[in-house]
């Protein structure tokens, strides 16, 4: 008898939580989790993925800063979408490259309603690095790209000082961001990167720049092996372990054998 009214109890419990957990809606997700979806209206993407953080309206929080001043604007918001910088899941979160939850559709629809912020950055770049200058680009990017994203394009460390955000701070790489990309984080300069606006290139040298950039990716290694393209750490390694490395062996060797 015990045992009929025990296992009554139990089935009775069971049932009562599968009908609880089939009355739920979707399951909760932290601020900027996001699931791939056919959501493609920009007001329900906003709110559902940025406002926590940024305001209903952009006007920011503690969370996280205001859209309306700056270089925000179309330009930006395109080059934080496409590149998967936003949104994040935590405010403390390391901002930095990853693939876009956004189809191309989604980030024009939030671009769209963002607009209705009247934030003062500029808009998205037309680029079109064909008609640029390899030869020019080189020495621009040299003159102003180098110093932080390397010679090679691979990026690297910026001794920025400060925080202890900004003393790990680092210039990404460019072989994996497309010439829109390049262009748009010229001219809204995000994260450490200065401002590179209309007034510092022409159209023309944008499109170099770009055009040269594009080459970095593949470029024509004359002269030896690339080595990773990282410049005197690999070049010097590859001295002292393919070179003094068995030259100090045959000496030691030779040393015995006198």
């Amino acid at each position: 008898m015990r045992r009929a009214v025990f296992g009554y109890l139990l089935v009775s419990v069971l049932l009562a939580g599968c009908a609880y957990f089939g009355d739920q809606t979707a399951p909760y997700r932290a601020p900027g989790v996001v699931e791939v979806d056919t959501v493609t209206d920009g007001k329900t993407l906003y709110m559902r993925d940025c406002a926590w953080c940024h305001g209903n309206e952009g006007q920011g929080t503690e969370n996280g800063p205001s859209l309306t001043t700056g270089t925000n604007g179309p330009a930006m918001t395109d080059f934080v979408l496409s590149t998967g910088r936003m949104p994040i899941n935590h405010p403390d979160q390391r901002v930095q490259r990853h693939a876009s939850i956004y189809t191309p559709r989604d980030i024009e629809a939030i671009i769209d309603y963002m607009e209705t912020f009247e934030a003062p950055g500029p808009d998205i770049p037309s680029v079109d690095p064909a008609r640029g200058d390899i030869g020019e680009g080189a020495e621009l990017y040299q003159d102003n790209c180098a110093a932080c994203h390397a010679s090679t394009g691979i990026g690297g460390a910026l001794s920025v000082g400060g925080s202890p955000e900004q003393a790990t701070a680092v210039a990404p790489p460019l072989n994996s961001s497309t010439p829109q990309e390049v262009a748009e984080a010229m001219l809204v300069g995000p994260g450490t990167m200065p401002v590179f606006g209309p007034e510092t290139f022409t159209e023309h040298e944008v499109n170099s720049i770009l055009a040269y950039v594009e080459y970095l990716r593949d470029p024509n290694n004359r002269g030896g092996l690339p080595m990773g393209r990282i410049g005197p750490w690999s070049e010097g390694a590859a001295a002292w372990i393919l070179g003094l490395g068995p030259l100090m062996l045959l000496i030691v060797w030779i040393g015995r054998k006198v």
